[in-house]
């Protein structure tokens, strides 16, 4: 890299950023397993979803498993709620639909809802499911069909499969950007380009003024770290 050059993580930053959205986010009511639970949040990651939701309920949620995580929850938004309660005002706020996982008879089919609208998707415990006040709430109730004796799916993977139908299927139909306004962009440039000094004094300062003047985003195939 030449010294008039930005920083090549920078680059790949931006263009992570220019990717990311708001319109889909994820819910999880009272999830148990750490594993499930740091699944979820890489998976989101991956995807471009900025927001996921955790609703802790009478017990805090567990601690994620780094293993799995690869640090994804340093680039998401988390948001902690007390109580489905306090998470439905809080999504409502900010304009979005609540669809809310259920395994019934009469729940739509994930992909027969649309992928146009601004929507909160909420997937309930791993034992009991979603608590009634997300039912009474919902704007729409929603199902994964599946074919086996099996007739659930793993947390984890139920969550990856909500991403990818409305996330990547709508990406293939209606190629686009990311959703963020330029102010969520800046907020997140300045919080993601500290991230990135790894503590460093120099480079913190140096990255502070490369967010004055951001690098154009210029994508790069990720490199798995973990594995040599």
């Amino acid at each position: 890299m030449r010294p008039d050059q930005p920083p090549r993580r920078l680059i790949r930053a931006e263009a992570v950023l220019a990717a990311r959205q708001r319109q889909t986010t994820l819910v999880l009511e009272n999830a148990i397993d750490p594993h499930n639970i740091s699944a979820v949040l890489r998976t989101c990651e991956a995807f471009g979803i900025q927001d996921v939701h955790v609703v802790a309920g009478d017990t805090a949620p567990p601690d994620l498993n780094p293993a799995v995580t690869l640090g994804a929850e340093r680039w998401l938004t988390l948001h902690h709620h007390d109580d489905a309660v306090s998470a439905i005002a809080a999504l409502r706020a900010r304009g979005y639909r609540l669809c809310v996982g259920q395994l019934a008879t009469d729940a739509t089919p994930l992909f027969d809802l649309p992928r146009d609208v601004r929507a909160a998707y909420v997937i309930g415990n791993e034992r009991t499911g979603v608590s009634r006040a997300w039912l009474d709430a919902a704007d729409a109730r929603f199902l994964i069909p599946t074919s086996g004796f099996t007739g659930s799916l793993n947390l984890s993977v139920a969550a990856a499969l909500v991403v990818y139908d409305r996330v990547c299927v709508r990406a293939a139909t209606a190629p686009g950007t990311g959703d963020l306004a330029d102010t969520e962009k800046a907020a997140l440039r300045t919080a993601w380009y500290r991230t990135l000094a790894h503590g460093s004094a120099a480079l913190t300062r140096a990255f502070a003024a490369h967010a004055q003047d951001p690098p154009a985003p210029a994508p790069t195939f990720p490199v798995d770290r973990s594995k040599t």
